[in-house]
C-alpha cells in the first residue's frame, strides 16, 4: 500500500496550451523600422545628390543668367535717375542728330540740325527720340560680355569696342531712316519699327555671339600652347 503507482506523477501533466500557442501564432511580426528609415535616407541622398550633380552641370549658365539679369536691372534703374533721363539721353539725342545732319550735308542731302531734330531743305524733318540713340541694344550686349566667364580685361575691352561699333551703326540708322523719309516716306514707319528696332537687338546679339564664341576658342588654346 505504501508504493506509489508511476503513473501518479503524470497525472499533473495536460496537453501543452493551445490557445497560448495559437496566440502566438497569429501575431504579425513587427515591421522593420530600420531597414525603411536606411531606404528613405538613401533616396534623399540619391535625390541630393541629383540636384548637385545637375547643378555642377549648370553652374557656368546659372551663373551667366544671374549676372547678366543683374546687369539689365542696373541698367534699367539708372536710366529712371534725372541725371541720365533729363541729362545724358536728350544731350546724346542732340549728338546723334548732328553727327548725322553733318554726314548728310557732306554727302549733299543739304541738312541740318536743330536741338534733336534733322532738318532738310528736300522733305520733312525727322526728330530723334529716346530708342533712336542704341543705348538699349548697347547695354543688352555689355550686359551679356560681363556676365561671360572671360577675364575681367578682356571684358572691358570688348565692351567698350562693341559698344563704340553699335554707336556707329546707329548713325548708319538714323542716316537711312532720313533718307527713307525724305525720298520713300510711305516706307519710313515699316523701316522704323519693324526694320531697324528688330534688326539692331540681332546686331547687339551676334556682336556678343561672334565675341564669346572667339573668346571661348582662345580660352581652350591657352592650355595647349603652354603645355
Amino acid at each position: 500500500m505504501g508504493k506509489r503507482r508511476k503513473g501518479s506523477s503524470k497525472a499533473g501533466k495536460g496537453p501543452p496550451d493551445r490557445a497560448g500557442a495559437d496566440h502566438t501564432q497569429g501575431q504579425t511580426p513587427a515591421p522593420d523600422r530600420s531597414g525603411r528609415d536606411r531606404a528613405a535616407s538613401g533616396a534623399r541622398k540619391e535625390a541630393k545628390g541629383r540636384r548637385r550633380s545637375w547643378y555642377e552641370a549648370n553652374r557656368s549658365d546659372l551663373k551667366f543668367l544671374l549676372i547678366f539679369g543683374l546687369c539689365l536691372v542696373a541698367y534699367y534703374l539708372l536710366t529712371l535717375t534725372p541725371p541720365v533721363k533729363e541729362g545724358f539721353f536728350p544731350s546724346y539725342l542732340r549728338l546723334n542728330a548732328q553727327v548725322s545732319a553733318a554726314l548728310l550735308d557732306f554727302f549733299g542731302e543739304e541738312a541740318t540740325a536743330e536741338d534733336r531734330s534733322i532738318i532738310s531743305a528736300k522733305g520733312p524733318a525727322i526728330e530723334l527720340e529716346r530708342g533712336c540713340d542704341a543705348v538699349e541694344p548697347s547695354a543688352l550686349f555689355v550686359s551679356a560680355v560681363l556676365a561671360s566667364p572671360v577675364p575681367f580685361l578682356a571684358r572691358l575691352a570688348a565692351a567698350g569696342v562693341g559698344t563704340a561699333l553699335l554707336m556707329l551703326l546707329n548713325l548708319v540708322r538714323i542716316i537711312t531712316l532720313y533718307l527713307f523719309r525724305v525720298y520713300y516716306p510711305s516706307l519710313f514707319e515699316t523701316m522704323h519699327l519693324d526694320v531697324w528696332q528688330v534688326l539692331f537687338i540681332l546686331l547687339a546679339l551676334f556682336l556678343w555671339a561672334v565675341w564669346a564664341s572667339r573668346a571661348s576658342r582662345s580660352r581652350i588654346a591657352e592650355p595647349d600652347a603652354s603645355t
